[in-house]
């Protein structure tokens, strides 16, 4: 699997950093899943799929069909139907924070609703 992990986010042209930002871990973590030190937990071996644009069996176990039948391409495409520029803004600036900032964000947004 590490290497599917490493092979799939090079193609990409995704760094570690880039790969880590994208599914809301630390740089460090996607180190150790490429290396095989650590595997990631189900919740974000689905994420990485998602991202990666590859099928959930194929990146977990290298059996079936790399490549799912609707891209990563046409999902961003669909949810930006749907979703409103600020929300994009959002997430995006979300993405870029540190696991104790995303919490503190959550907590005083949470007090707003």
């Amino acid at each position: 699997m590490e290497q599917r992990i490493k092979e799939t986010r090079n193609v990409l042209g995704w760094s570690q950093a880039d790969l880590a930002r994208r599914m809301f871990v630390s740089q460090p973590s996607v180190a150790a899943w490429e290396s095989g030190r650590k595997a990631p937990h189900t919740k974000n071996l689905m994420r990485l799929a998602m991202l990666l644009g590859v099928s959930f069996e194929w990146l977990s176990t290298g059996r079936g069909e790399m490549h799912p039948s609707t891209t990563l391409a046409a999902r961003e495409a669909a949810i930006d139907e749907w979703m409103r520029p600020e929300e994009r803004r959002l997430l995006n600036t979300f993405s870029d924070l540190k696991p104790k900032q995303r919490a503190a964000l959550l907590g005083f947004l949470e007090t707003l609703v």
